[in-house]
C-alpha cells in the first residue's frame, strides 16, 4: 500500500492480493476520475471506512478522510517518526475540492467512531493511521465534536493503561523460546506505541486549549515516564517522548499554565528532566533522536520567558553533558540536530562558558560513556573529550577548569586506546594528543605507554589510524619535544624498509583470494540489527558492531604507509615557525627521505599503488612546511621520477595516478609551474603537458545545486529568530539585560 498521496493511495487497490471485493476496486477507480462531484467523492471514502472486513480498505478510508479534514482545516498534523527533510512529493489531495462545513462534520463523526474501535487494531498501519485520525479530528476545534472527543480521549487513556499493565502478548512466550525463531523487542505489544502517537496528535491538534478541557493527572505522568525511560520497545519510548513534547509546547503557548514548565518542582518539569536524563543517552538513534528533539522544544519554551522565571542552573549539570556528546553522535540526523540545538541555545561558537561552568558533570558523563556497550557512543565520547581538550585546554580563561578532571579523562581514553573497535581506538588515539598538547605535565606519567600505543597504532591495519596516530604523536611532540624527536626518527629508520619484505603476489593472485568462495563461505555474519550472538567483550571489556575479535596479522608495507604520515607530521611541527624548540636539519631528514621515496618504487605486491598514493598526497605537505626555498634546493629532484612513472604507467591504480597528478598540481602551485616543468625530462614534459591538461579539463569541485550528505542546505549554522536573540544572550552571559 502506498499512502505518500490520496492518488497513489486509491492507485494501490487494484493491485492487492488477494484481489478486493470487485465493487470496491470499482469505487477506486470511480473515484480517480477527473471532475469527480465533492459528494460523490466523500461517500465513497465514508464506504471505506465502514467496509472493514479488510485492513487495506479501512487503511485507504481513514487515510481519505484524514487527508480531507487536514485539507479543510488548513492544519499541519503530527509528525510520527520525528523531524525530516521537507518531503519532494506535494501531499496535497489532488482528487477533490476542498470540504464543506458540514461534510467535514460528517466525516469527523465517522472516523470519531472508526478510530475508537481500530485504537487496537491488530494491524499497525492502520493504528498509525488512526493515531493521525485523531489530529485531524481534534484540530477542527468543533464544539459539536466535544463530547466524541471526550469519549475517544478517554478510550485512548484506557487503553493505554490497560496495556501498560498487560505487558506483552503472552501468546508469544511459547515462540521466543522455541528453536524456530528468535523474539526481538519490538513485537508483542500490542497498540501501546500508537496509542501514545494517538495522544500526542490529540495534543498537539488541541494545542493551547488542552487544559482547559484536559488533567495531566499523575498517574499518567507516571505511565508516560516508564514508557519512556524502562519500556525494552524502542518504538514505545520515542512515542511517549514526542506525547511529552507536546504538552511542553502546549505550556510554552498557554501563558496560563507556563508554570508547568517554569517550576522546578513541577511534576511535568520533574518528569521531563528524568526523561531526558535517560533517553538523550538512549542506546537506539531514533529514540535519541525523539529525546534531542523534546530537548530543544524544552529550551525554546523557556527562552520565550524572561531570564530569572526560567531556573535553567538546575538543569545544565543534566543537560550541558548529554547534549555536547550527542553533536558527535555517529547517526548524522541526531548530530546535525543536537548542533543546532547547541546554537539555539547558545549562539554560533557560544557555550564555553556553560560547559566550564558544569566541568565536573561533563567529565563525569564523558568517562562513563567511554565505557558503554555501545561502540558508537564510545566514539563519540572521545571526540567530545577531544573537544574539551582542545577549546578548554587552550582558552586562557577556562582552561583551569578542566585541571583536576585530567586525570580521569586520560584513563577513560587509555582504556578507550585498546577497544577492539577501530574507530574508537582512532578516536582515542587523537584525542590522547591533544590533552598531552594542552595539559603536558598532567600527562607526563603515561607518556611511555601513549608513545608504546602510538607507535603501534602507526602500523595498524586501518590507513585512518595510521594516520591520527601521527597526528597525535606529532601533538604530541609540541608538549615533549626532546623526548618524542629521537624516538620518532629512529621509529621511521627502522620501520620505513619494512615494505621491501612484503610477500610477493601478482594482482591476480590477490583478487582470486579475494573471491575465493571457500574462504568466505559458513561465516559468522554480524551487523546492527542482526539477531545473531553479539562479539566477546575485549580489550577492557566492551563490545559494539564494529569490534572484531578475529582480524588479519599487519602486513609489512603498513608499517612503511604509516611512517609517511610520520614524517609530513615531524615536518610540520619541526619546521614551525611558532616552534623553535626543535631544529630538523636536512642531515638528518634527506636520508629517511631518500629510503622513502626508494622504498615506495616496490611493485611487487598489489598494495603497492596504494603505497605510493598515501606518498603522493603527502609530499604536498611535506613541501610547503619545509618552505619553497629549502625543499626546491635539496628535495625536488628526488620525486621527479616516481610521480612521472606513475602517470605513464599502464598498471597503476587510478587512485595512484589520481593523487600523482594533483602532487604535480599543487607542487607546481608551491614552486612555480615553469620551474617544476623545467626540472623534468623532454620525454617527462610531455607526460607532465598531458596530465595537467586533462586535468584542466576536470570539473572543479561539488555541484552547486546538490543535496549535501550531511543533510538540508543551511541546516548548519542556523539563524536565531530575532525573538530569541536576546534571550540567547541572557542565557550565555548568566544574567537578565
Amino acid at each position: 500500500m502506498d499512502f505518500s498521496t490520496p492518488r497513489r493511495a486509491l492507485e494501490s487497490i487494484p493491485r492487492r492480493k488477494p484481489s478486493l471485493p470487485p465493487e470496491l476496486i470499482e469505487m477506486a477507480e470511480t473515484m480517480l476520475l477527473d471532475k469527480k462531484l465533492e459528494d460523490d467523492y466523500v461517500q465513497g471514502c465514508l464506504t471505506f471506512l465502514e467496509k472493514s472486513e479488510r485492513w487495506e480498505i479501512l487503511a485507504v478510508g481513514v487515510y481519505l478522510c484524514t487527508d480531507l479534514l487536514k485539507n479543510y482545516a488548513q492544519s499541519s498534523l503530527i509528525y510520527v517518526d520525528g523531524p525530516r527533510v521537507p518531503t519532494t512529493i506535494d501531499g496535497k489531495n489532488d482528487v477533490v475540492s476542498p470540504l464543506s462545513h458540514d461534510l467535514a462534520i460528517c466525516i469527523s463523526r465517522a472516523l470519531l467512531q472508526t478510530s475508537a474501535k481500530n485504537l487496537e487494531h491488530k494491524e499497525p498501519r492502520v493504528r498509525t493511521l488512526v493515531a493521525k485520525a485523531v489530529g485531524a479530528v481534534i484540530a477542527l476545534k468543533e464544539e459539536a465534536l466535544q463530547e466524541a472527543t471526550e469519549e475517544l480521549y478517554n478510550s485512548i487513556l484506557g487503553s493505554l493503561h490497560t496495556h501498560l499493565e498487560a505487558g506483552r502478548d503472552s501468546s508469544l512466550e511459547s515462540y521466543s523460546k522455541s528453536s524456530t525463531g528468535a523474539l526481538d523487542d519490538t513485537t508483542g505489544w500490542r497498540a501501546l506505541e500508537t496509542n501514545w502517537q494517538g495522544l500526542a496528535a490529540f495534543i498537539a491538534a488541541a494545542g493551547d486549549s488542552y487544559f482547559e478541557h484536559y488533567s495531566l493527572s499523575e498517574k499518567l505522568l507516571e505511565a508516560c515516564e516508564y514508557s519512556c525511560i524502562t519500556h525494552v520497545n524502542r518504538h514505545v519510548r520515542a512515542a511517549g517522548i514526542a506525547t511529552i513534547e507536546q504538552w511542553i509546547k502546549c505550556c510554552s503557548a498557554n501563558e496560563a499554565h507556563s508554570n508547568l514548565i517554569l517550576e522546578p518542582e513541577s511534576p511535568l518539569r520533574r518528569t521531563v528532566i528524568k526523561v531526558l536524563k535517560v533517553s538523550l543517552a538512549d542506546n537506539w538513534s531514533q529514540v535519541r533522536m525523539a529525546a534531542s528533539v523534546l530537548c530543544r522544544a524544552l529550551w525554546q519554551s523557556l527562552l520565550q520567558f524572561p531570564y530569572e522565571d526560567r531556573k535553567v542552573e538546575s538543569l545544565y549539570p543534566t543537560l550541558i553533558p548529554r547534549m555536547c556528546l550527542n553533536r558527535f553522535y555517529l547517526a548524522q540526523g541526531v548530530k546535525l540536530y543536537s548542533h543546532e540545538t547547541w546554537m539555539i541555545l547558545f549562539g554560533q561558537g557560544g557555550g564555553l562558558e556553560a560547559v566550564a561552568s558544569n566541568a565536573g558533570a561533563v567529565c563525569r558523563y564523558y568517562v562513563k560513556m567511554c565505557d558503554a556497550d555501545n561502540h558508537a557512543v564510545r566514539e563519540a565520547a572521545c571526540q567530545a573529550v577531544a573537544e574539551l581538550a582542545q577549546k578548554l585546554g587552550s582558552h586562557p580563561e577556562f582552561a583551569d577548569s578542566l585541571q583536576n578532571y585530567v586525570t580521569a579523562l586520560l584513563q577513560a581514553l587509555l582504556m578507550c586506546f585498546h577497544d577492539e573497535s577501530w574507530p574508537v581506538r582512532d578516536e582515542a588515539c587523537l584525542a590522547c594528543g591533544r590533552f598531552c598538547r594542552a595539559y603536558p605535565e598532567e600527562c607526563r606519567s603515561e607518556l611511555p605507554i601513549l608513545r608504546e600505543r602510538w607507535l603501534e597504532q602507526l602500523t595498524d591495519q586501518i590507513w585512518s589510524v595510521r594516520e591520527d596516530a601521527a597526528v597525535a604523536l606529532g601533538d604530541a611532540m609540541v608538549a615533549y619535544p626532546n623526548e618524542l624527536q629521537p624516538v620518532m626518527l629512529k621509529f621511521m629508520k627502522d620501520k620505513i624498509p619494512a615494505a621491501r619484505n612484503q610477500p610477493a603476489m601478482t594482482k591476480e593472485e590477490y583478487l582470486k583470494h579475494a573471491n575465493d568462495i571457500d574462504a568466505h563461505t559458513e561465516q559468522q555474519l554480524y551487523s546492527c540489527g542482526s539477531l545473531a550472538p553479539k562479539l566477546r567483550k575485549g580489550g577492557a571489556g566492551r563490545i559494539g558492531c564494529s569490534s572484531c575479535g578475529i582480524t588479519r596479522p599487519k602486513a609489512p608495507w603498513e608499517a612503511t604507509d604509516g611512517c609517511i604520515y610520520l614524517m609530513r607530521e615531524i615536518v610540520q611541527v619541526c619546521c614551525d615557525d611558532q616552534s623553535n624548540q626543535l631544529e630538523l636539519t636536512d642531515d638528518a631528514l634527506l636520508p629517511l627521505f631518500e629510503e622513502m621515496l626508494d622504498v615506495c618504487r616496490v611493485k611487487h605486491f598489489p598494495q603497492a599503488d596504494d603505497l605510493r598514493a598515501t606518498l603522493f598526497r603527502q609530499l604536498p605537505a611535506i613541501a610547503r612546511a619545509l618552505g619553497k626555498q629549502r625543499f626546491k634546493r635539496n628535495y625536488l629532484h628526488f620525486i621527479l621520477d616516481i610521480i612521472i612513472d606513475t602517470l605513464d604507467s599502464g598498471t597503476a591504480s587510478a587512485l595512484s595516478k589520481h593523487a600523482a597528478g594533483q602532487c604535480c598540481e599543487e607542487l607546481g602551485t608551491l614552486v612555480g609551474a615553469g620551474i617544476f616543468r623545467g626540472r623534468l625530462e623532454d620525454y617527462q614534459q610531455e607526460i607532465y603537458d598531458r596530465v595537467m591538461q586533462e586535468r584542466k579539463n576536470m570539473p572543479k569541485g561539488p555541484v552547486s545545486d546538490g543535496m549535501s550528505p550531511f543533510g538540508p542546505k543551511g541546516l548548519i549554522p542556523s539563524t536565531l529568530h530575532p525573538a530569541l536573540h536576546s534571550a540567547v544572550t541572557q542565557s550565555v552571559e548568566g544574567t537578565p539585560s
